[in-house]
């Protein structure tokens, strides 16, 4: 869980460098004078122009562990999507660094450019739910046991990191069930995890200089769940994979881009039969409800059975995209990479 906010207080955002030196106070008479040199040297080997306090705090956190209790003890939580005033924001992890605060996204970027760059050879895991929002995991294994553990950051308690306990991805995704629920309702009996992606590596697809840098980095928080990545549904122990909802849905043409900039459900390319649950659905769902119940639940159960995503998500990830295309991004970028 992130760095709790102060109690009836408006948190006070200090100048990044003073940000930075603040961080690196903590850990400048701890840090390994080996493994600070290790890095500079790494550092520049990469064209990573970091500060002396930012290398010295990056130094400091040299084992997943070290990472995870600092995004849990020295970190806020970004709440960027508090209300439709804010502007969505894609810190970098310099930027995490020079601002003490991150949501999950920005904190699996900050969590997986440390232990890449300790050369503990991170991969980013997509946790994907239904209805609410997905979670971003960053993988290690343990070199001793072979067993799994994770980085995450959460204003959520028991959704931040794992320590390497975990025989499998698979195992490592299900301990994160019982504490998933929406986010909207805030109810207990409303599960919400339903899949997790296969591993995958950021540093292959967008290179190292996004670590160090002094802006947001859009393109890969729009870009780095694209058709490459295949997800595991938790409710199924079969080896078959499936697309990202958003990617099946503007593959399926399920999601239409027209006029240019917008985008919409198009029902009649759905099947038949999920056209048919597509109507039913939304005569029968009560808004007020903000989650499906009674004859509207067991509607979006056979839509999803028929097409992976319920009418609501469906409706979301249109509704959503316009934000995508609204940067400049193409529908293309995702469905063939």
């Amino acid at each position: 869980m992130s760095k709790p906010f102060p109690p009836d207080q408006p948190l006070v955002h200090l100048p990044p460098d003073r940000q930075v030196q603040q961080f690196a106070d903590l850990y400048r008479a701890t840090v390994s004078p080996a493994t600070l040199l290790s890095l500079e040297t790494l550092a520049a080997d990469l064209g990573l122009q970091f500060t002396p306090d930012e290398l010295l705090v990056l130094a400091a956190l040299d084992s997943p562990s070290q990472v995870q209790e600092f995004l849990n003890t020295q970190i806020y939580y970004n709440n960027d999507h508090a209300s439709v005033e804010l502007d969505e924001t894609a810190f970098s992890p310099r930027q995490v660094l020079q601002r003490g605060v991150a949501h999950c996204f920005e904190g699996a970027l900050f969590a997986y450019a440390v232990n890449f760059l300790h050369g503990h050879h991170p991969r980013l895991v997509l946790l994907e739910a239904c209805q609410d929002f997905e979670h971003n995991l960053v993988l290690f294994q343990d070199a001793r046991t072979g067993l799994y553990g994770c980085n995450a950051h959460s204003r959520w308690q028991h959704l931040d990191g794992r320590p390497a306990q975990f025989a499998t991805i698979r195992a490592l995704a299900e301990s994160y069930q019982p504490y998933y629920y929406s986010d909207w309702t805030n109810d207990p009996n409303d599960l919400t995890l339903v899949g997790y992606s296969d591993p995958f590596d950021l540093i292959a697809k967008f290179g190292v200089a996004w670590i160090a840098a002094p802006e947001m980095v859009w393109d890969i928080y729009y870009l780095y769940v694209d058709a490459a990545v295949r997800f595991h549904y938790l409710c199924d122990d079969s080896d078959a994979t499936h697309p990202y909802q958003l990617v099946r849905a503007l593959r399926e043409n399920w999601i239409r881009i027209d006029p240019p900039g917008k985008s919409r459900v198009s029902v009649e390319d759905l099947p038949a039969r999920a056209q048919e649950l597509w109507r039913a659905f939304w005569n029968t769902f009560e808004r007020a409800q903000v989650r499906p119940r009674g004859a509207a639940k067991q509607i979006e159960q056979e839509f999803m059975l028929l097409t992976g995503t319920t009418p609501i998500d469906l409706q979301d990830n249109a509704d959503d995209l316009v934000y995508f295309l609204e940067r400049g991004y193409r529908a293309e970028q995702l469905i063939n990479p």
